[in-house]
């Protein structure tokens, strides 16, 4: 067979080759236009879990990217019906498959100057190659010798590469996206992927859920199914998304916050992670967008059901965290007053400072109660409610001695206070102050709606020195409510001083 001129028919040839080449965002749009026409193959034929190779070769004097399939290959007239039906694709309309358009195969000009399709139909034994040229009309479809196949299949060369290609199709990332947008098709076995460069393979792998799976059922509308995969994960520093994914199980965007009806939260909380597929979906010719038609109206219709019920879980996680999160600050901070208390010497009650015995003669808010009768050990009963703080030594000096540097008519600690250091707890009730204090319960209870808190709560670092400084702020406040406004902000930098050291650091 001599070598055959191949012409294209378009209508508005070579203009309109290169311009429909060009139509993708990334050069891994491109590239993975070659990915879903072997996995197109394999949909048909009915070969599940058949691989897909891609092959690397960026460096050396003629770097060539290849896309490796074992399908049943093209014979020459199958090869002519390629190129002389663009626009008309033969696989329009079969929702086992990608292809719509049958221009997936001009996406080569985005990556490289020339393409070659190497096929060789199964019960053949002649191998032949196609081959293309970047804004040109007409291919060249004959006999290939040189690269002959070995088994039926196609290869498709890809050469003459650009070099902001080479720069992008790295190994690395050419696995990450193929991870992203053939995650549902490889989850479901439809086929695996190898991505080769140099002496390194790495097979693609979808990517692993994370977080606590939302239990929807699917929805089913005159336009196929839709199937929900929702997982709420706590809030850290990772970026999650919820891909929408279409017909033969590919992506059609990353995350489906980039739409307008949904950059809101939940979706764009980076809590969310998962997919919903849509057979029903119609995508744009550059593969990252989405038809706004009837179908996408029903996909709208259907996620703003479920909104509510992904809220609430999300809101559930949250709360565990929240709640978690709180218990183990207030564990710390604890620690941090037990250890500053006991550098003040002021361990016979810690939420009180060295104070006269009667209302207003240093701080107290009511009268001391009368001491209680000794336990067996010998220790003054604690406060009805207020668990003892059996660690702390009592350590009160003598009421009948002066404190050091203090005249005898100054304040003097009193044995009969509780010991129990107070706990720290989420008001139930808050107001528009940040905290208060409940002597009763001997709580200090601090306002998750107020605005610093707000500002701090996602930092642990920040939230835990916020609230050690609240609990140091009703420390100094319930001991001195008759102090003058300087004295009251003295004090209250003593404790806040003391206090800082005692805070955990980042890195250690």
């Amino acid at each position: 067979m001599a070598v055959e001129k191949v012409r294209l028919r378009i209508g508005n040839l070579a203009k309109a080759v290169l311009v429909t080449g060009q139509v993708y965002r990334d050069p891994k749009d491109a590239l993975n236009e070659f990915v879903s026409n072997a996995a197109d193959e394999y949909a048909q034929s009915g070969q599940r879990g058949a691989r897909i190779r891609i092959v690397l070769r960026r460096k050396g004097k003629r770097p060539v990217v290849a896309i490796d399939d074992l399908g049943r290959g093209m014979n020459p007239d199958r090869l002519r019906e390629i190129a002389r039906n663009l626009f008309e694709s033969a696989k329009s309309g079969d929702e086992r498959t990608l292809g719509e358009k049958a221009i997936g195969l001009l996406g080569f000009q985005q990556l490289a100057g020339r393409c070659e399709i190497v096929s060789r139909a199964v019960g053949e034994n002649q191998t032949y190659t196609l081959r293309l040229e970047r804004g040109r009309a007409v291919g060249l479809l004959e006999p290939e010798r040189r690269r002959a196949r070995p088994e039926s299949g196609t290869t498709v060369y890809l050469s003459d590469l650009d070099p902001e290609v080479l720069r992008v199709l790295t190994q690395r990332k050419v696995v990450d996206y193929l991870r992203r947008r053939r995650g549902t098709a490889l989850a479901r076995g439809d086929y695996t992927i190898e991505v080769v460069e140099g002496r390194r393979s790495e097979l693609v792998t979808p990517e692993e859920p994370e977080g606590i799976r939302v239990a929807i059922p699917a929805h089913q509308t005159l336009w196929g199914r839709i199937e929900f995969g929702f997982y709420v994960a706590p809030r850290d520093e990772r970026k999650r998304r919820v891909a929408v994914v279409g017909r033969a199980g590919t992506t059609i965007l990353d995350d489906l916050s980039e739409l307008d009806p949904f950059s809101n939260p939940p979706w764009s909380s980076d809590q969310i992670s998962g997919h919903v597929v849509f057979d029903g979906l119609q995508q744009a010719s550059g593969r990252r967008g989405v038809l706004f038609d009837s179908a996408f109206g029903i996909f709208v219709d259907a996620l703003r059901a479920v909104e509510p019920t992904v809220t609430k879980a999300l809101e559930r996680v949250n709360r565990d965290v929240d709640a978690r999160q709180a218990d183990r600050l207030a564990d710390t901070i604890q620690r941090i007053f037990k250890r500053v208390l006991d550098e003040l010497s002021d361990l016979d009650n810690p939420m009180r400072t060295p104070l006269g015995a009667l209302p207003g003669d240093g701080a107290l808010l009511e009268p001391v109660a009368p001491p209680s009768a000794p336990g067996s050990n010998g220790d003054t009963a604690p406060a009805e409610g207020l668990p003892p703080l059996n660690d702390l030594e009592e350590r009160a000096p003598d009421l009948a001695e002066p404190l050091p540097d203090q005249a005898p008519n100054s304040a003097r600690p009193d044995q009969t206070r509780n010991r129990s250091l107070p706990r720290l707890e989420p008001d139930p009730a808050p107001g528009a102050g940040r905290s208060r204090y409940d002597p009763d319960s001997n709580i200090v209870l601090y306002n998750e709606r107020h605005t610093d808190y707000l500002l701090v709560k996602d930092d642990e670092s920040a939230l835990l020195d916020y609230l050690a400084t609240l609990v140091a702020k009703e420390y100094v406040v319930y001991n001195n409510p008759r102090a003058p406004t300087d004295e009251l902000a003295e004090e209250m930098v003593r404790v806040v001083i003391r206090v800082r050291p005692h805070l955990p650091r980042r890195g250690r």
